[in-house]
């Protein structure tokens, strides 16, 4: 039983994601641990997009939480001034033509930035809704072209969500996690990993 809470506080000491933070919803997350893929995995994927598109390496990943939802970051979190730079451009890019701010359909507690006119299979199941922030901590959820996803995970950028692609969900096979920046250089890789998104969204 200490086991039990012990895992329910630590759960909820995640902050909110798309459950509420309630037994109940600790008891949803744990029974889709069961449906967990590997988050690493490009197994099946198609080879990367040969357009010339490529990322740096970005070195070690960070400690994830067991949970499919919230999806979360443990470590290498930056700090406050950086988490804001990160919220700021995201909701910038959603302000820009042909993109608009409104809640996560997924997240749902803060908003995301929508494709007003998705032209790609994948963006359409999910309803336009292409990328969103983590407030607490700088991280982001976007929804990535199926030939760009090899590239952000084999380069060190993100992983899937745990869920992804499970048809019982809704979220498509190239939903991916992308970690909080830690420097200025970081953000501006992320900006260009936000910006192809929503680019190969139309």
């Amino acid at each position: 039983m200490r086991a039990v809470v012990q895992d329910y506080r630590a759960w909820r000491a995640l902050g909110p994601g798309g459950l509420p933070q309630t037994p109940f919803g600790w008891s949803v997350t744990t029974v889709l641990r069961v449906l967990a893929r590997d988050t690493l995995s490009v197994a099946g994927d198609p080879a990367p997009s040969h357009d010339g598109w490529t990322l740096p390496d970005r070195g070690e990943r960070p400690a994830m939480a067991p949970y499919p939802i919230p999806h979360r970051q443990l470590d290498q979190i930056p700090g406050a001034d950086m988490i804001d730079a990160v919220v700021a451009h995201v909701e910038a890019v959603g302000r820009e033509p042909g993109n608009s701010l409104a809640r996560s359909r997924f997240e749902r507690h803060h908003d995301a930035v929508v494709v007003d006119d998705p032209g790609t299979a994948w963006s359409r199941r999910s309803a336009g809704e292409i990328a969103h922030v983590h407030p607490g901590q700088g991280s982001l959820h976007v929804v990535a072209a199926p030939g760009d996803v090899a590239t952000i995970l084999g380069c060190g950028w993100g992983e899937r969500h745990p869920l992804a692609g499970r048809s019982l969900l809704g979220l498509p096979d190239g939903y991916l996690f992308l970690y909080a920046p830690r420097d200025a250089s970081e953000l501006d890789t992320v900006a260009r990993i936000v910006a192809r998104v929503v680019a190969t969204a139309r």
